[in-house]
Parts: C-alpha cells; structure tokens; sequence
C-alpha cells in the first residue's frame, strides 16, 4: 500500500528587532491535494503563524497587527507554473504582552497532474531580515475515470460557508489543524476526504470504506481504532468524521482511509501523518501476557537475561514511543519471560510471515553499524550516524567531507525517498576527529531534529559560535573551498 503523508512541514525562521528583543517567527505549513472530477485537481496551502513569535507594530493608537508577505512559487522542468504573493495581517490586538494562538492564511493552486517543486518564502515584513525559503515536492497524480481519494485534511472546527470562498469544500469552511500535533488536552481528531469515481467501481450500490491508525514504526493498526463505512458509489463522495483519541498512546502515527470493492480486495488508499502525546495511557501488559512463545525462535536456550536485554536495547530506532518507554522499565528488571514475549510480539508485529528472518536481518545491521560507526564512548548502535541507518535503512548517497577548510568534519546522507517524502536529507558533525562521534545536527524529514543553522555550526570551528551577525543568520560567508551548502542540495 501506497502512503502519502500529509505534508506538514515545520519552518522555524529568525528576526532580529528594536532594543535588542529576539523574536523567533514560526510559520507551519500543510499541502493538501484534491481532484476535481471534469476540471484541473488544485492543491491548497495552509500557512499559520504563531502569534507570540511575530513582531507587531503599532498602526494606529492602541492598536497592533504583524504582518507578514508569503510567496508561492511552483514550477515543473525548471518553467514557473503558478505564483502568488500575498501580505497576510494578523487580527489586531490592544495588548502584544497577552498573544495567543495563530492567524492562517489558505491559498489554491489548479494544477494538472505533475510533479512540481514548491518553493515557500515567509518574511515577517516588521523585522528586518528577508527569511529562507522552504523548498518541497508536491506531487498531483489522477489518472482520469479511476477510484481515488484526495489528500486528507486534518481540522480543528468547520463552518457553513454561506459565501464560498476559494477555499470552500463541499459547501464547508475548515479551520485546519496546520501542525498535526495533539496534546493531552486534545481527545478528538477530526478529518476530511475526497472520494473519487466510485461509480467506477460498480453501476449502482455500496462501497466500503476502511480508515484507521496506524504506528508509523511499525505500520501496524491501533486496536480499537478501525472503523468500516459503507457509502454510496457516485462521481464524488466525501468523509467527515471524527476519531476519539482519548486512550491513544503517545507516538507517531498514520490515519489511513482506503477504498475496498465487494470481495474486500484494496482499490486505492491514502494517509496522513499525525503525532500524539498521552503519557497518562502505558503499554497494555495483558497484551504481552497472552503471548505465547513455544516453539518460536525467541524461546532459544542459549539466550541469557544479558543477551536478551542487548536485543531489547538494539530496537530503540524502530520502537513507537510507548515501547520504547516500557522497553526502558523491561531491561532494567529480572522478567526474563516478558523480555522474551516482548522481542517476539515486537517482531511478529512488523513481520508477521517471519519474524526470526526479520530479526536476523536486524541483528546484521546492528553489527554493521556497530563496526562503522562506534565512538570512543559507545556502541555504534546508539550512535546518531547508527540510530539513522538502522531506522531509515541504508542512504542512497552519502557525502563524506573529513578535511574541508574552516569546517568540522561533517557528513550529508540524501535518501530518495522516506515513508514518501522526498529528497531527504540528514547532517552530521563531529568536533573530535579521534573519536568517530558524529552527531546529527539538521534534517528535513519530518519528526527529526530541524536547524536552519546547520551550516553555522559546521563552519564555527573557524568563525566560532559568536561569527553569526543576527541570529536571523541562517547561512556562512562562503569562503574557499566550503561546500556544504552545495553538497547538501545537490549531493553527489
């Protein structure tokens, strides 16, 4: 089954403002993609700026607004398809000591099927520095007269729209949810989706709908969190639903809608990904308890408590967070038997036809990392260049750069694709060239540590910590023979 995340991307950017004040502008980005059955398939953007981290200036007594200028740029071959600039305001306020919440903006583009790059730049047009430009892939892909279903939209509240606007759907305002995080006081996801050509399946009658949660480790559904819908085939139908989440475990996670005909065979699916904090709900232990392990290959006598506390720690990259939060309480305890349920229902779950192949595999990564990658301090495995390769697999093109002038060793690991995203890339640094430990300073996949002053940091064994000249400062001086900024978007 085919995935495509919801585009949720975290844009973290630096203003610099009168009398010293440091605002830190946090705008938050979701892409969305939707067909339109007999027209051109749009996409739609939403934008929302913290308020707490814009500048707001006084436009008249008493009364404040930030403003900030968002640019859209899309082209295809290297030729500009669509643009738009806007300057966005935020509601306006009598006191900028009280800011609360996010002003958003939405925007849609018509765009026939095609990959396209997106180029983002948001400038807070109260500060005094131009801001970096997000750079991401949009794919829009409809083949015409087939079953599909759009993107999914994750809100927080929806309105009648008694006067559409180009953002209306289905006769409906959204208010989204532009950065998929829920809280603990957060109990209920909510979400829209499109289907499309359902008639194609059959002339008249049902079809059935499938959405559920599901780990983004492990892919393996959430009990008590799939639900079946029958609805009626047409040319366009949708689904507004909402999901109690009281009881779901923090991590992160997919919500996953698919189309399936009479036989229960997938037509077609989609998802969407979202992160949950709940540390008031744990590991269900009566899962593991009913686990039998006769007969499976971690019932193995040779296994000491040692070993299988070894192969527990190993699987900290893959666990969700709750396992691996009860991973951490389990290797510190004598429950040898739990230890063996627990390898067994963590392999079973992600390889159910054969677990024992997958966890051998496993353990011949983890050797190899712990060869490649092990420090003066630890193990390779728990190491960020180790953590990395046994999570996301091995990089398609890894950049080594021991010797570059004024810069600390560093690393640059581009993968082709990640859970679908595209063009992923990871950065790693080291201050001690003796000791092997390179340690990860930036990446672009999403849920991963994100530092938009990642090339400051490789350069400051030159300039020092102290070189930036606002901490709006993003990018070095280029000098002779520095590269990175190169490498990392065009690696080779």
């Amino acid at each position: 089954m085919k995935k495509k995340v919801f585009a949720t991307l975290t844009i973290m950017f630096f203003s610099l403002v009168a009398m010293a004040q440091v605002k830190v502008l946090k705008p938050y980005l979701s892409t969305t993609v939707y067909d339109a059955p007999g027209m051109t398939p749009f996409v739609e953007n939403a934008i929302a700026i913290e308020c707490q981290s814009a500048v707001y200036k006084e436009f008249e007594p008493g009364k404040f607004k930030a403003t900030v200028e968002i640019t859209t740029i899309f082209t295809k071959d290297g030729n500009v398809v669509d643009f738009s600039k806007i300057a966005l305001d935020s509601p306006v306020v009598t006191d900028t000591t009280a800011l609360d919440g996010a002003f958003i903006d939405q925007q849609r583009f018509s765009l026939p099927n095609g990959e396209y790059q997106m180029d983002v730049t948001v400038t807070d047009l109260n500060s005094v520095r131009k801001l970096p430009t997000s750079t991401n892939t949009v794919v829009v892909s409809f083949d015409e007269g087939m079953p599909a279903i759009s993107d999914i939209l994750l809100f927080d509240s929806y309105t009648k729209a008694d006067q559409p606007s180009a953002c209306t759907k289905s006769g409906l305002d959204f208010l989204p949810r532009v950065y998929p995080f829920y809280g603990v006081s957060d109990d209920k996801l909510k979400f829209y989706t499109e289907f499309y050509n359902s008639d194609k399946l059959y002339a008249e009658g049902k079809f059935l709908v499938n959405y559920y949660i599901e780990t983004l480790e492990s892919s393996s559904q959430m009990k008590d969190f799939s639900f079946t819908k029958r609805m009626d085939v047409a040319k366009a139908n949708i689904l507004l639903n909402t999901i109690d989440i009281n009881e779901l475990p923090s991590g992160n996670y997919y919500l996953v809608v698919e189309i399936r005909d009479r036989s229960n065979a997938l037509v077609c699916s989609n998802s969407c990904f979202f992160q949950r904090s709940n540390p008031g709900v744990g590991y269900d232990m009566g899962d593991l308890s009913g686990v039998s392990i006769a007969n499976t290959f971690v019932n193995n006598p040779d296994w000491t408590i040692d070993s299988l506390r070894r192969f527990i720690s190993y699987l900290d990259p893959l666990g969700t967070e709750t396992e691996r939060n009860y991973a951490y309480g389990l290797v510190r305890s004598d429950d040898e038997q739990t230890m063996r349920q627990f390898l067994f229902n963590f392999w079973s779950s992600r390889a159910p036809m054969n677990p024992q192949e997958a966890f051998k595999d496993y353990l011949a990564a983890v050797k190899r990392v712990n060869m490649s990658f092990k420090t003066t301090a630890f193990p390779g495995y728990r190491s960020d260049r180790g953590y990395v390769f046994l999570k996301y697999g091995q990089p398609d093109k890894i950049v080594e750069s021991p010797n570059e002038p004024s810069a600390y060793p560093y690393e640059i690991w581009h993968y082709y694709e990640i859970a679908n995203q595209r063009n992923k890339r990871f950065v790693f640094m080291s201050k001690d060239r003796s000791s092997n430990d390179y340690q990860l300073i930036h990446s672009d996949v999403v849920g991963e540590v994100n530092n938009p002053r990642w090339q400051l940091e490789i350069y400051s064994r030159i300039y020092g910590q102290g070189y930036d000249q606002g901490v709006d400062q993003t990018e070095y001086e280029k000098g002779w023979g520095s590269h990175a900024g190169d490498l990392y978007n065009n690696p080779r």
